[in-house]
């Protein structure tokens, strides 16, 4: 494996944790949109989100209903940070975070490429109110520098 693999952006292609009975469950819908960017400098972020959230009835970002911004947290999942790479892992060091609990924490990541897609794992953890081993498939997003 080189680092220079996971370098650059990759778009979400699933999010999936398999239910108790086997079914999978996503948690954000089945058709999340997700961006998952890893610099050569060690730095990453991570971004999901629902589709077809609902707009808050004012213009303010920061501003809201509790309902209002209580659902848009619950259809929006990011974090960003220092990454290190290890022989089956990736661990992604926790420095801000919309949820404050994984704030410092370090996530773990088992990594395989698949062709140009990167599917990271993780350990059992709970979202959604499901509990089980998430599968996160990514496909490297197109350059559109040029």
């Amino acid at each position: 494996m080189s680092a220079s693999q996971f370098f650059g952006s990759w778009q979400l292609v699933s999010w999936k944790i398999p239910g108790p009975d086997g079914v999978p469950h996503f948690p954000l819908g089945p058709d999340a949109k997700g961006l998952l960017v890893y610099a050569p400098d060690g730095y990453m972020f991570a971004a999901l989100m629902a589709v077809g959230r609902p707009n808050f009835l004012g213009s303010d970002p920061l501003g809201g209903t509790a309902d209002e911004a209580k659902n848009a947290m619950r259809g929006y999942h990011t974090y960003c940070g220092r990454y290190r790479l290890e022989e089956t892992r990736v661990v992604h060091m926790v420095d801000m975070c919309l949820c404050p609990n994984l704030l410092g924490t370090k996530q773990i990541r088992y990594y395989r490429f698949e062709g140009d897609q990167l599917v990271l794992t993780t350990p059992p953890l709970t979202r959604a109110g499901v509990k089980g081993i998430a599968e996160l498939i990514w496909q490297r997003a197109p350059d559109v520098s040029a």
